[in-house]
Formats: C-alpha cells, sequence, structure tokens
C-alpha cells in the first residue's frame, strides 16, 4: 500500500491527528488493516443476497444518511431540542450488523443510536418524531436522540453511558436461553468503550456462560477526540477476544458486505448454543463527536481516505458493476430513502408535543404504583413450631417462589455452589442443590456484570434476584442500578419494566468502613428504585415474596445484626425470631407497620433502632408515656398517609435510622411533617442517627459513631419534655 503523508499539507488544514513517530505508525497500520480487509470482493453474499435484498440494504444505509443529516438541519434551525450524535460514514456497520437479525432478537445501543435504531427496523417517521419531542415518537419523547428504542421489534432504548449496554446485553441472552429460544443480542458499542471496566465484566460473563451474544465495537479511531491509539497500547480490538476465550474478528466496517457475512457467521455460532463473538469493525464517523466539534484534530489527508471508501458508493458501484443491479434500480433506491424521510421530517414537524402531564404520570415510573391503604396492624403471634428468624423466612419465602414461578432466578457470588456458603450470610442454603446451577447461578466476581445481567435477563421475561453479598457493594453496580434499572420504564415511555429485586444486608457489625455501611437512603433519592427495609421475621417473608413479584426494581435492605442465622452468629445479634405463617403471602407494597400504638409521641425507627425503641416504649410505658411506634418497612413508595395520621394524634415525630445522619432518609421525613404540621407540632421533629463519619472497626470506636439506645431514649424523653 502506498504510505500516506499524514501531516497537514498547509496551516490551514489544521493541526495533524498525529505528533510522533508512533502515533503515525499506529495510525498507518490501522489503514493497512483497512486496505487488505476491503480487498475481498464479497461477490458471493451479494448473489447470495439478490437483488431486492441488495438494494433494500443500500437503501436502507442511504435512509440512515438522510435522517442524520436532515436530521442535523433541523436541530442547527432550533426545531430539534436536547443535542444530536451523528454517525455519517458507519451506516455499513448498522445494515451489516442488523440484516441478520430478526424482530425477536435484541440490539442494544449507544449515545449515537439512529442508524443502529433504523436497521434494526424502527420507522423514519417515529424516530424522527421522537427527536423532536412528540407524543407520537417512538418512546413518546421521553428518549429523544440519545434514547431511542422499541422493544417490540428488539431495540432496547440505547443507553447513553458509555459501554452502559456491555453488562445488559448478556442478561437479554440470558433470557432467550433461559426460555429456550434462538434469540441472539447484538451490542453495539464504540472503540472506546473498549477501556471501560463494563467491556471486561460483560464479555467474560457471557463467554463463561456462553451466551448468544454479538459484541459489535465501531471503531472509528476516536473516542470524541481524543485519538485512540493514544488511549490504547493494543490498538486490535478483535484480538481481546482470546483473553475470553471467544472467537473474534476484525471486519471492514466501510463494506456492507464484509460486516454482514462476518455477522452471519456470529449469529450462526450465537444460535447453536456455542458462546459470544467479537467482531470489531474499523469504520470512520465523518462528522465530530457533537454539534461543537469541528474536527480540527483531523488531517483532510486522513478524512479524504476515508471518505474515498464511502459504504453507500461502495454498495452502489458493486451492485452495477457485477450487473446485480443497474444504475438506474440504484438511484431508484437512494431516491425512494430520501423520500422516506423527507417524509418524516414532515410528519416530526406538524406532530403534537408530548404533553408535560405525560411526564408526571405514576404509571410511568412505577409498573404498580401503591396504592392507598391503612397502616398494618400489630403482628399476630402464633404458635412457637412456627416462629422463624429473619433469615430462615427469606430462606422460605424465597423457596416457595421458586417453586411456583420458574422464571424466579438468583445469581451472585458464592450462592449456589452446592455445599458452599448459600450466599455471604447463608440464606440460600439448600437452594441450589433443590433448584440446579440454572436457577441459583454463580457468577464472576463482577457487580457490574451481575447488575447488568439481572437488569437485561428481567426485561425480557425473568425475575431475577441478584446478590452482591454486603450492601457496600452495590456501589460497584450504581451506573446499572441508578441510570438503567432504574430509568429504562421512564425513557421506554412505559413498554418495559424491570422485575429485579436486590437484596443489600446493611449495618455496623465491627468490619470495618467498606462493610458497615448502611446506604438505602441514597436510593430513596431515585425515581423509579423501590426501597425495602425488613426488620422482621414476617416482614421477611411476605416482604421478599412481594418484592420478586412487583414489577419494578427493588432494592431489600437487611440488617446484619437481625438475621438470627444459624449459620452466622454475629456479636451483638438480636434476637428476632417471631410467628410466620407457613402458607405463602404478601405484605403490601408502600405499607408501613404499626408495632406499638401510642398517644404522646410517633417514633419510626428501622432495623436495630425500631428495637431499642420498642423497648423505650415499654419503660416509659411505666411512666405514664404512650410511645407509637412506627416501622416505614417501604422507605419508597413511603407511607405518608400513615405518618401523618400519627403524627396528626401525637403532635410529636422522633426518627432513627442507623444511616447517618446528614441525608438520611429522616431528613426528608422531618422535612415533610414540618410542612404539613407547622404550627400544630408540640415539639421539634427530632432525629437519631450514626454521626457523620466512616464507621470504624474497633467496637468501642464503632459505638462511638453508631446511634445509641441511651441517645434515642433521651431524645424521646426531650421530645415529650421529660428531658
Amino acid at each position: 500500500m502506498t504510505q500516506l503523508d499524514l501531516a497537514p499539507s498547509s496551516p490551514e488544514d489544521g493541526p495533524a491527528a498525529i505528533e510522533t513517530e508512533a502515533d503515525e505508525a499506529a495510525l498507518q497500520e490501522h489503514f493497512d488493516s483497512i486496505a487488505e480487509l476491503g480487498r475481498d470482493p464479497h461477490t458471493d453474499v451479494l448473489e447470495r443476497l439478490g437483488k431486492d435484498r441488495a438494494l433494500a440494504m443500500l437503501q436502507k444505509m442511504m435512509e440512515i444518511r438522510q435522517f442524520e443529516q436532515m436530521a442535523y438541519l433541523r436541530y442547527l434551525q432550533k426545531e430539534i431540542p436536547g443535542t444530536l450524535h451523528q454517525s455519517q460514514g458507519q451506516e455499513a456497520v448498522a445494515v451489516g450488523v442488523c440484516t441478520p437479525l430478526t424482530d425477536t432478537d435484541w440490539i442494544t445501543s449507544t449515545h449515537r443510536p439512529h442508524g443502529h435504531a433504523l436497521a434494526k427496523g424502527m420507522r423514519s417517521d417515529v424516530a424522527m418524531a421522537e427527536i423532536y419531542g412528540r407524543q407520537s415518537g417512538a418512546l413518546g419523547g421521553r428518549g429523544g436522540s440519545m434514547h431511542l428504542g422499541d422493544p417490540a421489534i428488539g431495540i432496547l432504548p440505547s443507553i447513553a453511558i458509555v459501554g452502559g449496554g456491555i453488562t445488559i446485553a448478556p442478561g437479554l441472552a440470558m433470557a432467550a436461553q433461559h426460555h429456550g429460544t434462538d434469540g441472539v443480542v447484538a451490542c453495539f458499542f464504540g472503540d472506546g468503550a473498549t477501556n471501560e471496566g463494563a467491556f471486561h465484566e460483560g464479555v467474560n460473563y457471557a463467554a463463561v456462560k456462553k451466551l448468544p451474544v454479538v459484541f459489535v465495537c465501531e471503531n472509528n479511531l476516536y473516542g470524541a477526540s481524543t485519538p485512540f491509539h493514544e488511549t490504547t497500547l493494543n490498538v486490535d480490538v478483535a484480538s481481546r477476544a482470546a483473553g475470553y476465550g471467544i472467537p473474534g474478528e476484525q471486519v471492514d466496517g466501510m463494506n456492507v458486505l464484509a460486516v454482514l457475512e462476518a455477522m452471519e457467521r456470529a449469529v450462526e455460532r450465537a444460535r447453536a448454543g456455542e458462546g459470544p463473538t467479537l467482531l470489531e469493525c474499523l469504520t470512520y464517523r465523518y462528522v465530530g463527536h457533537s454539534r461543537g466539534d469541528s474536527r480540527g484534530y483531523r488531517t483532510k489527508e486522513e478524512e479524504k481516505f476515508w471518505k474515498d471508501r464511502d459504504p453507500i458508493d461502495q454498495l452502489k458501484n458493486k451492485l452495477i458493476e457485477t450487473g446485480v443491479a443497474t444504475a438506474e434500480e440504484t438511484d431508484a433506491a437512494i431516491a425512494a430513502a430520501k423520500a422516506t424521510v423527507k417524509e418524516a421530517v414532515a410528519f416530526a414537524q406538524t406532530a403534537p408535543n408530548a404533553s408535560p402531564e405525560s411526564a408526571l404520570d405514576p404509571s410511568a415510573i412505577f409498573a404498580a404504583p401503591p396504592q392507598p391503604q391503612t397502616i398494618a396492624p400489630v403482628l399476630a403471634d402464633g404458635p412457637e413450631e412456627r416462629k422463624l428468624s429473619i433469615a430462615d423466612a427469606l430462606r422460605e419465602g424465597l423457596r416457595q417462589e421458586m417453586v411456583g414461578d420458574d422464571s424466579v432466578v438468583l445469581l451472585g457470588e458464592d450462592v449456589g455452589v452446592p455445599g458452599g456458603f448459600g450466599g455471604a450470610f447463608g440464606i440460600y442454603l439448600g437452594l441450589a442443590e433443590e433448584f440446579g446451577r440454572d436457577r441459583v447461578v454463580d457468577t464472576p466476581i463482577s457487580e457490574k456484570a451481575i447488575m447488568g445481567v439481572s437488569i437485561g435477563a428481567a426485561i425480557a421475561g425473568m425475575k431475577t434476584l441478584p446478590d452482591l453479598q454486603y450492601a457496600d457493594f452495590v456501589f460497584e453496580g450504581m451506573d446499572e442500578l441508578v441510570n438503567e434499572a432504574a430509568k429504562l420504564r421512564y425513557m421506554s415511555g412505559g413498554k418495559l419494566s424491570v422485575p429485579m429485586v436486590l437484596r443489600c444486608p446493611v449495618g455496623a457489625t465491627q468490619r470495618g468502613a467498606q462493610h458497615a455501611q448502611s446506604p438505602e437512603s441514597m436510593f430513596v433519592h431515585v425515581p423509579g428504585l423501590k426501597v425495602l427495609c425488613i426488620s422482621d421475621p414476617y416482614t421477611a417473608k411476605g416482604g421478599i415474596v412481594a418484592a420478586l413479584r412487583d414489577p419494578d426494581p427493588v432494592l431489600v435492605f437487611e440488617h446484619k445484626l437481625l438475621y438470627g442465622s444459624k449459620k452466622r452468629q454475629e456479636a451483638g445479634s438480636i434476637d428476632t425470631r417471631a410467628y410466620v405463617p407457613e402458607e405463602s403471602y404478601v405484605t403490601a407494597v408502600g405499607q408501613a407497620q404499626l408495632r406499638r400504638a401510642g398517644s404522646d409521641v410517633t417514633v419510626l425507627a428501622t432495623f436495630t433502632q425500631l428495637y431499642a425503641a420498642l423497648e423505650i416504649a415499654e419503660e416509659l410505658a411505666a411512666e405514664g408515656v404512650s410511645v407509637e411506634v412506627i416501622d416505614p418497612v417501604w422507605l419508597s413508595p413511603f407511607d405518608w398517609d400513615s405518618l401523618y395520621e400519627s403524627v396528626g394524634r401525637t403532635k410529636r415525630l422522633v426518627v432513627a435510622h442507623e444511616a447517618h445522619l446528614t441525608g438520611g432518609w429522616g431528613g426528608e421525613v422531618a422535612a415533610r411533617v414540618n410542612e404539613k404540621f407547622f404550627g400544630e407540632l408540640l415539639a421539634p421533629v427530632r432525629r437519631v442517627a450514626s454521626k457523620d463519619v466512616p464507621m470504624p472497626f474497633a467496637p468501642w470506636l464503632e459505638s462511638a459513631v453508631l446511634p445509641s439506645r441511651d441517645q434515642l431514649a433521651t431524645t424521646i424523653r426531650e421530645v415529650c419534655g421529660l428531658g
């Protein structure tokens, strides 16, 4: 191949894309790879396709090109709000990858999704209406350009977090495997995403479990404006597949026939149960990263090299040269694509805006919004032989659900080895032996993958219960949980649900700062997540069943000192054994629990503070003070009506939790109660919580940070005027 002069030919050409000989060598090697890959004429693929399908591919590539060009022009005219990321030049990858797929196969996409969505079957008019923010858009205006999707034809709303789909795709594939179909998932991402932790965790998970995923890297040389070779020593992305024991193939991403041929091999392998493939499509984005990107970091010669290999021109010329189609037929296909986009723009321009009311519809946030209800009565007692620990009650509820619903699957670290731990706290003991390792799935130590797989599988019809051992480890999967599980229903316009339950053991047990947090308050701040706090065995069984039957993502927080597990006895454990009915039952989502009736002061408490409050209430009763103790149970959705009814009677409120004081959920409760009862309260709302420092290890230091029983007792007395 002729060596390229990569320096700009004159000052007005802008700065060079390279600065060192090593940079030049890396870029030259990339160009050489493209030239070598492009030598295969792929005539046999064209003959197999036939004229109609080949012309359809040409038309679809032109439709994508024209869609993005027209969208950009309308964006500059301020008709389209928000932002817009284009992919002109990369059309061959989208069309080549999606052509072998069916409506029942899935794709996951990126913040640059237009081509992927159109290639998978989305109509241009509904796509254009979506980026205009219209009610008739694909997602009712909630997704816009960066979140195009349509689950009905296998398009997950695109994920704008770099690498975000790489952990979700294996979950969608796991569901296909679980349901016994031959479904395949194509996961699009850019070269920059290969340096995300999600890439390693997602690809490794799919490889280990032999899941039907095709990982498609659109390597266009740049992550935004940064050259890939400046951030990555091994720019041969396909070669990384060997590290996961799966095939990797580098493909000319400017040649739609080459992409199609490689994708057909990968899809055939996936449908046959042979596992994932990594495709690296060498391609180029003609335009900048976004509107403000003038591409000054590239040379004109570099851009010319790629535009001379334009994917639309290549296919058009190949069709004419081989006699598969005439020039008139190719021109007609191109004209039809342009007409389609013109009609799409006209449709979007005249369609009504999505109504502001639709943005606030509760059913858009939760598939199952809570129903109005009164507070649950004081827990009933029962025979001694049915008094269970929280650990036993959780296990019984899980087991009964797994018996009755084979879509329920547990997955996590150390959960499924027969004779093993049964999870960090022994909750799953015996379940792997009973249900098998396809239902109780041991995973790599990969929290992002565990969360992503659980979300993807839940979207595709399973009910997943991921286990990360400790609540502290949830932060490793925060992107998947907060940006995806919580938002996919809303972004999809209500077309998706994520029935996933994440168990989160919390609380200080002399393990130090990274195994002792109580982060439940953080998730109350995230619309789309439900937050359940389990403090007794009855709620443990009925609550975990309710969570597993709920169509929305639920985080279940449990305090380690309350389990009462025979397998693990913790210092300071509280005896929580209580009556639990043998039959399956559910507790109501969003319903608080009355633990003790009273008339002088309301105490709202969870976990260890709940049991301290009950003891203190018993003592104060002897002094003539009547304390009402309420367990909120659900922090989201919160039972405000029951709390307001109680405080409306007592005119006093103390909130107690082990979470830190600042930003703790008690602060939100205090604010709302003050707003509602300002001028009626007989004392200020008071909070008892952990001090605002990380949790230390030594018991005497830990106790200095935690809220003490004496502190709670003193606070209640002061609120009642006894201090």
